[in-house]
């Protein structure tokens, strides 16, 4: 099978691959689609730790291709998502109901083989029936969205609060329709990518502003002048992330949930932050929100086809991370037919 290893930081090569066998309890799914996130962008660049060579990709829809001994009922040909993080259910954090810290979690794409490829093999555990109505490529979407489920939950989004969300990519524009869900009345995105701002706007935001124009202390405060309840920050920007703590009203939370270089150090006022009663909160992973983020998905409670910029063959996976990041991007799609 043809498949897109990594091998070192911007070293990414397409290869053939013997095409994997299920063992007991797992199964072989064929991928239609699958999403390029922040993560695979960082993995590439050498900012996220990776056990190399390992192929690429972890959001990602298909169909059950074959199912090894005692995996749960599925059979072939079954439409199919996953979580693509396998846990040992057994470490203290998984007994505390903790699974996404687990002491020996394994991630597709980064410790294990993913799913930029046109075959892979994960537990029966980690596999999600998806109704006829979402497409393969919506699916693709059930990852990152059960990760904006996750940091939407952390930040307790209330019915009436103002959301404010630093950078309108893929996920921000996720972040902004889940915390449109949960209740929040304001929802600003700072972006300065026209494309995106005007994608999360018409995807629900009630605000953009552009931060190359104006600072964004200013025009948050300009829209609510205490600041907003939580800020999201969703690039892995090192100065959005030291920037949080001046946006924020008091008694507020912060959100980092996009991925930042490892090693990178930031100043924060940590006067600023108990004198204020600032929450800074991390958010990681996806823990127990597959199943909903595939409901709000086929409830049409957010949208995603409009998300998707481009489309590539498997074949063309190499040319991702040149294009990754540019003026008129938004989420690119692996699709394999």
């Amino acid at each position: 099978m043809k498949a897109a290893v990594l091998y070192a930081a911007g070293d990414l090569r397409l290869e053939e691959r013997k095409r994997p066998q299920p063992g007991r309890g797992e199964v072989l799914i064929r991928v239609r689609a699958c999403g390029v996130c922040g993560t695979d962008a960082a993995l590439y660049r050498g900012e996220y730790p990776a056990n190399t060579p390992v192929i690429i990709g972890h959001e990602f829809a298909g169909e059950v291709a074959e199912a090894g001994e005692g995996a749960g009922g599925f059979e072939p040909g079954d439409r199919v998502t996953v979580d693509p993080n396998v846990v040992c259910h057994a470490c203290a954090y998984c007994r505390c109901g903790n699974e996404h810290l687990c002491e020996r979690l394994s991630s597709m794409g980064v410790q294990k083989d993913g799913a930029d490829a046109e075959y892979c093999v994960i537990p029966a555990t980690n596999v999600y029936r998806i109704p006829e109505t979402l497409s393969y490529e919506e699916a693709a979407f059930c990852e990152p969205l059960a990760c904006a489920i996750h940091g939407v939950d952390l930040a307790g989004v209330r019915l009436g609060d103002t959301v404010l969300i630093l950078g309108a990519g893929g996920m921000g524009n996720l972040i902004a329709q889940c915390a449109a869900a949960a209740g929040a009345a304001t929802i600003v995105v700072s972006e300065p990518i026209a494309l995106r701002r005007e994608m999360a706007l018409a995807n629900g935001a009630t605000h953009g502003i552009d931060p190359a124009r104006r600072e964004v202390e200013r025009q948050i405060k300009d829209i609510r002048p205490l600041g907003a309840d939580v800020v999201f920050e969703a690039a892995g920007n090192p100065g959005a992330q030291a920037l949080c703590p001046s946006l924020v009203r008091r008694g507020g939370k912060i959100v980092w949930f996009g991925v930042g270089p490892k090693g990178k150090r930031i100043e924060v006022d940590p006067f600023l932050i108990n004198e204020n009663e600032l929450s800074i909160l991390g958010s990681f992973d996806n823990p127990f929100a597959t199943s909903r983020a595939i409901g709000m998905l086929a409830g049409g409670r957010v949208r995603v086809g409009n998300l998707i910029s481009h489309r590539f063959a498997l074949e063309d996976y190499p040319r991702v991370f040149k294009i990754f990041g540019g003026a008129d991007t938004l989420k690119l799609m692996t699709v394999m037919d």
